[in-house]
């Protein structure tokens, strides 16, 4: 699993959730949808949710993280709920989106070992698939022709054609996952990734862990702070306790006013995004 992890830059755990933890977060997701959309995100929505709390603690997630990352993993404060959303295009979670410009590219003094963590619940049968390019997350080992054409099919442009009828660059460069209720991917952030359209209501959240060190507490920095559009709020006490007492928290950072290399939405993006939801 962690060779896998390593060269590709994911991996799938099945059946990650019992039929009555699929239902039961599903029930608290359509009742957060009253009032919303039918198409709607809520980043650090896990941590803003109490039902929601236990999935940080899961033992089969941590499990599964350990077992890639090593014993001193920590809660990362990167999270989001979804119902009915799906990425517009193909993109990467990091700080730093353009391959080797930024930290998030430098290894040289400190290892990148973070990882997000997707749960879907939604049947297989609505045709909701993750796309995720291997290999992306340390494109410096891919052939250069081949890291070329792929950093240059990442921008919105060229998912917002493809959705008007072109076809996708990267889909046949893609590994499409298909999800049951209560399976998920963990993937590094830098590695590339999109949803694909799908039919009925898709429910699924997102989580994220790591080492604590200078990657870990640029991105902490980067969702907590730099991305102000995003909202995220400072942690619950209850909540720190509970990361404490499973040796899951790590200290708050202080606010950077910057950080080189990270990607920030511009009005054209957000204006597209808008679009899609």
């Amino acid at each position: 699993m962690r060779e896998q992890f390593l060269r590709d830059g994911y991996i799938v755990v099945r059946s990650l959730f019992s039929p009555e933890q699929i239902a039961f977060y599903k029930q608290e997701l359509d009742q957060l949808s009253v009032g919303r959309s039918q198409k709607w995100t809520l980043p650090d929505g896990v941590c803003q949710n109490r039902p929601f709390w236990d999935v940080i603690f899961n033992e089969k997630i941590l499990d599964a993280v350990r077992a890639l990352l090593g014993e001193e993993v920590k809660f990362l404060q990167h999270n989001d709920l979804h119902v009915g959303f799906s990425s517009f295009h193909w993109h990467r979670d990091s700080v730093c989106r353009t391959f080797g410009k930024g930290p998030d590219w430098d290894e040289s003094v400190e290892p990148y070992q973070l990882v997000r963590v997707g749960i879907y619940l939604q049947e297989k049968t609505g045709g909701f698939r993750l796309g995720l390019v291997k290999g992306t997350h340390r494109p410096d080992r891919l052939p250069e022709n081949e890291r070329h054409f792929i950093e240059s099919k990442t921008g919105s442009l060229t998912k917002a054609l493809t959705l008007l009828g072109g076809r996708d660059p990267l889909d046949d460069r893609a590994d499409w996952v298909a999800t049951e209720p209560g399976d998920c991917v963990i993937f590094d952030p830098r590695t590339i990734h999109t949803g694909s359209d799908f039919q009925g209501t898709k429910y699924s959240f997102f989580v994220a862990y790591g080492v604590e060190n200078s990657h870990f507490r640029n991105h902490y920095n980067y969702y907590r702070h730099l991305r102000e559009d995003l909202n995220y709020k400072q942690l619950h006490p209850e909540l720190v306790e509970r990361l404490k007492a499973a040796n899951l928290y790590a200290d708050e950072s202080p606010d950077e006013e910057n950080i080189e290399g990270a990607w920030l939405p511009s009005k054209a993006f957000s204006m597209v995004a808008k679009q899609f939801k």
